[in-house]
């Protein structure tokens, strides 16, 4: 840190510590030195030490450091117009950051034993706590819309910090839910915890967002197309929003869905990306389901080949009435599940039977265009044997 600043951090440690008034302390601090992010205040930390102020008073200077960062981060201006997809983070930035804060300051408030309106400051905690909950769509769209476009223009780096610092937010946030279903009695017992973790993560916001703000989203802006931002918009909108979130629309209206055609090089080409017929047949057969496929007109048209099928199919049942494969006994109840697909009034159904000793779940689903036209019906069967005996976590690689 260049001596001069050092020297107006030391000014006011010395004015705090002659009991000056606070508030006109962050007023100097705000116009003299801006901001101040929280490493630098630690690295100059001994050496004002060293020059005399105490670890009390560089404690509160410290903490008026803290709020003058996290209140600039809030108070930044988006550097997209309304509707764009970085004006739609830069605006839920903002607000976590005032959720963060408002938090933390209900908590300290109620540590202090201010009782007059506990039950509205408890209810208050709860739905910040539900906010930030929702802000889960936030980190899902930087990460699965805007940090793959970054990584094409050959950013990797910084997605990748940024991925990792998001993972940081939640085990602090996890923290947070552990509380929201406590009695009125418990999260007043739990004060301390609750107030020490929700400056955590106001700090962890305050900085995570400002590296965001002025470093990622002006990379994007320079990088991204404007079909780019379309694709990027749209995606926003597929995975979702929280319920204080400025939606994200580009131009009013999004990109078509790309009707799957297949190239010359033998490759299917979908709106979601493309695979060769060979990498489609091998897929088709590595999942864990049976799948088959019956048209409009009833008949059987595709069926998977895993190597440890539930259901015995052959290759001559192709073009075969889906009545007919099932036993007389069972027959209605296939037609009255086709009828219901066919008439709009049902998009599925499922039921599960023992078989040998293991528990198949088997579901149909109704396969619809764009324009909900019918197109057939899609039969799915696992084996859920191993599955129902799930409990716990299991992490990669455990």
């Amino acid at each position: 840190m260049a001596s001069d600043r050092k020297s107006i951090l030391k000014e006011i440690a010395n004015k705090i510590s002659s009991g000056e008034n606070l508030t006109d302390l962050k007023n100097q601090f705000m116009k003299s030195l801006g901001v101040v992010n929280p490493a630098e205040m630690m690295l100059v930390r001994g050496e004002l030490i060293q020059d005399g102020i105490s670890d009390t008073d560089f404690e509160v200077l410290f903490d008026m450091s803290l709020e003058v960062f996290r209140e600039t981060v809030q108070s930044q201006n988006p550097i997209a117009p309304r509707g764009h997809p970085i004006h739609t983070l830069m605006a839920e930035h903002s607000l976590l950051m005032e959720y963060a804060n408002e938090l933390h300051t209900l908590t300290k408030t109620l540590k202090k034993g201010e009782r007059e309106s506990e039950a509205v400051f408890i209810d208050r905690i709860r739905q910040l706590l539900g906010f930030f909950a929702e802000s889960e769509t936030h980190y899902l769209r930087e990460e699965n819309a805007l940090f793959p476009v970054l990584e094409k223009h050959g950013l990797t780096g910084p997605p990748a910090a940024m991925w990792s610092e998001h993972q940081e937010i939640h085990e602090i946030e996890k923290i947070l839910f552990e509380h929201r279903s406590e009695s009125n009695e418990r999260i007043i017992a739990n004060l301390e915890n609750l107030n020490e973790v929700s400056a955590r993560l106001s700090n962890m916001l305050a900085s995570h967002f400002n590296k965001e703000n002025n470093i990622l989203f002006p990379a994007s802006l320079r990088l991204f197309g404007d079909h780019e931002w379309d694709l990027v918009a749209q995606d926003f909108n597929d995975i979702g929003y929280c319920s204080y979130s400025i939606k994200a629309i580009r131009k009013g209206v999004f990109i078509e869905t790309e009707e799957p055609t297949v190239s010359e090089a033998r490759e299917v080409v979908f709106g979601s990306g493309k695979l060769s017929v060979d990498m489609l047949e091998t897929i088709f057969n590595h999942l864990p389901i049976d799948l088959t496929f019956v048209d409009a007109q009833d008949r059987v048209q595709f069926f998977s080949e895993s190597p440890d099928r539930i259901f015995v199919r052959s290759r001559g049942v192709i073009g075969r009435s889906v009545q007919l494969c099932h036993p007389k006994k069972s027959v209605h109840i296939v037609e009255k599940i086709l009828s219901d697909f066919r008439d709009g009034t049902r998009d599925s159904a499922e039921f599960w039977i023992n078989l040998g000793g293991k528990t198949i779940h088997i579901r149909y689903f109704a396969v619809r265009d764009s324009k909900q036209k019918y197109l057939g019906c899609l039969e799915v069967s696992q084996d859920v044997t191993e599955i129902l005996k799930i409990t716990g976590e299991k992490r990669l690689l455990d």
